[in-house]
């Protein structure tokens, strides 16, 4: 089984908070506020979390009010399959988001909203693109995860047929 690894984040302000994202981003996604969960080796993520760390002093040495403290947890299975339906309510919470998203970018794809679209529905690609590995990765299936595919598969056709 895969590896995964948990990381709890502690801070008192929403900018530290957003900086620590901004380096953990592309390494897992959040959870739950201030869980953090990764596929990525534990290095990796303390790695990350140094530079985080080290912009953090900085802003701090001019002035900056803020904290920062992280606990790194690798996940043995049973562990993992414990948060395991955190991390499925969650998918399905963004699956529901891509769902409204890709219903309201299908309508507009349809009208007169030209250039909008072909810039909305790049960014939508993206992000379905990400969604969809993120469920590989945490293999995680479900009813939206297919309405998600249906709507992705209807988009780029739609999409070839105005803009191709």
């Amino acid at each position: 089984m895969r590896q995964f690894t948990l990381v709890l984040i502690h801070t008192d302000n929403d900018e530290v908070k957003d900086l620590v994202s901004k380096h953990l981003r592309d390494l897992g996604f959040s959870i739950l506020p201030d869980v953090f969960i990764s596929w990525q080796p534990r290095q990796k993520i303390e790695e990350r979390l140094v530079i985080a760390k080290e912009e953090l002093i900085d802003m701090i040495e001019r002035g900056f009010k803020g904290e920062l403290a992280y606990a790194i947890i690798e996940l043995n299975d049973e562990q993992f399959r414990a948060i395991r339906p955190l991390i499925a309510r969650r998918l399905e919470d963004e699956d529901q988001r891509m769902i409204s998203w890709g219903e309201a970018l299908l309508r507009r794809i349809r009208s007169s909203h030209r250039e909008k679209s072909k810039r909305e529905y790049s960014s939508f690609n993206r992000r379905y693109k990400w969604l969809i590995t993120m469920h590989e990765l945490f293999d995680v299936k479900h009813e939206l995860l297919k309405r998600v595919l249906e709507l992705a598969r209807e988009l780029r056709i739609e999409y070839e047929r105005n803009f191709k």
